[in-house]
């Protein structure tokens, strides 16, 4: 099991942080996990998400998760289109 992201939480982390990008009838352009996890302490206690958006011409999606300290970056290809 992975470890909360948030720095010094020795917790076990099931809660798995994503994003998603919906279009206006609520179905996902895109939706990747980010690889980060909150333990039961953090994912119930709450918290506050910063987000930065870059645009890279890539078609993909990188998440870049920070819990004061710890960095987990993954990089997801979008494979679908934004007009369905």
């Amino acid at each position: 099991m992975p470890k909360c992201i948030i720095n010094c939480c020795p917790n076990i982390a099931e809660h798995n942080l994503g994003v998603r990008c919906r279009r206006p009838d609520t179905t996902a352009i895109w939706a990747p996990n980010c690889n980060a996890y909150l333990c039961d302490e953090h994912a119930e206690n709450g918290c506050s998400i910063d987000i930065m958006i870059t645009p890279n011409n890539l078609g993909s999606i990188t998440t870049n998760v920070s819990g004061v300290g710890n960095k987990i970056s993954r990089t997801t290809t979008i494979n679908h289109d934004a007009i369905e």
